[in-house]
C-alpha cells in the first residue's frame, strides 16, 4: 500500500498548490509579526493570497503623518470583489475602512490617513471567498494618531464643520469621484478629546446604496476620498455620510 500513497500523496500536493489551497502557508513579505494577529483578527479563517493584483502606492516616508495618501489598484477584481479592507498594523486604531462595492463600486480608490509610527500597510480584497493581499511599508516620524492636528489648533474651525466638496469626472470604465469632509475625525487617543469621527460613507444612485463604506478614525482629519464608480456621463450620485455623534451629511456630485 505504501507505493501507492507516495505518488498519491503528490498528485495531492500538486493539486494543493495549483488551486490556491496551499495560500495560507505563504510567507509574508513584509515579515512582520504582527501579520498573523491581524489575518487572524480582519480576514479569519478564509484562504488568503499574497497577491500582487492588489496594488498599493505610498510614500516611502511619511512628511506629514496626519496626512498620508494612500492609492489602491485592484483593478483585476473589477466586477467580481465583495469587500476591500485597509488596515496600518502598528496604529493604534490600526483598521481604516471596509469597503463594500454593491452595484457601482469598483477597486480603484484613494484615501489620506493617520499613520502612528512606521509601520506596514495591507489591503485585502475578498473575492470569491479568498482573501488577496497586498502589502507596502512606510517609513515615518509617526505621532499621526496622537497629535491634534488643524481642527483642534484653530479656534475657528467649527465654522466650515460638516462643509463637502464633491466633482465627478469620466474615468474608464465609469466614473472617479472626488469628495472631502470637513470634520475632525477625533480619535480620542488626544488628552482631554472624545472620539469623533466619520462612520459611515455611501455613494447613492438612484435612491439606492450604490457602495458603500465603514470608516475608524485612522482615516485623516478632513477627509478626502477618490474612488471609480461604475456609472458613466449620465449617472448621478449623492454623497452621504453619517458620524459617531449622529451627525449626517448629503451632497448631490455634480
Amino acid at each position: 500500500m505504501a507505493g501507492y500513497l507516495k505518488p498519491l500523496l503528490a498528485v495531492l500536493m500538486v493539486f494543493c498548490a495549483s488551486s490556491g489551497m496551499a495560500g495560507e502557508a505563504q510567507k509574508d513579505p513584509l515579515d512582520s509579526f504582527m501579520w498573523e494577529r491581524y489575518h487572524e483578527r480582519f480576514l479569519g479563517d478564509a484562504p488568503v493570497r499574497f497577491d500582487q493584483r492588489v496594488r498599493i502606492q505610498a510614500p516611502a516616508f511619511a512628511e506629514d503623518s496626519g496626512q498620508v495618501p494612500i492609492d489602491v489598484d485592484a483593478s483585476d477584481f473589477n466586477g467580481r470583489f465583495q469587500r476591500m479592507l485597509l488596515w496600518v498594523e502598528l496604529n493604534p486604531i490600526p483598521l481604516v475602512f471596509d469597503y463594500r462595492p454593491l452595484s457601482d463600486g469598483l477597486a480603484n480608490l484613494s484615501i489620506n490617513v493617520r499613520l502612528e509610527q512606521s509601520s506596514a500597510v495591507r489591503v485585502a480584497v475578498l473575492s470569491d471567498g479568498v482573501w488577496h493581499v497586498g502589502s507596502t511599508r512606510i517609513e515615518g516620524e509617526g505621532g499621526g494618531c496622537t497629535t491634534p492636528g488643524i481642527a483642534k489648533t484653530e479656534d475657528n474651525w467649527s465654522k466650515d464643520f460638516g462643509k463637502i466638496m464633491a466633482r465627478r469626472f469620466d474615468h474608464e470604465p465609469g466614473s472617479r469621484v472626488r469628495v472631502k469632509l470637513s470634520h475632525p475625525m477625533d480619535s480620542g487617543l488626544i488628552p482631554s478629546t472624545r472620539p469623533f469621527y466619520v462612520e459611515q460613507v455611501a455613494f447613492i444612485r438612484d435612491g439606492e446604496p450604490a457602495a458603500t463604506m465603514a470608516w475608524q478614525a485612522s482615516v485623516s482629519e478632513n477627509p478626502e476620498l477618490a474612488l471609480t464608480l461604475k456609472g458613466k456621463a449620465g449617472a448621478s450620485y449623492r454623497f452621504q455620510a453619517r458620524d459617531n455623534n449622529g451627525n449626517e451629511f448629503d451632497h448631490a456630485i455634480p
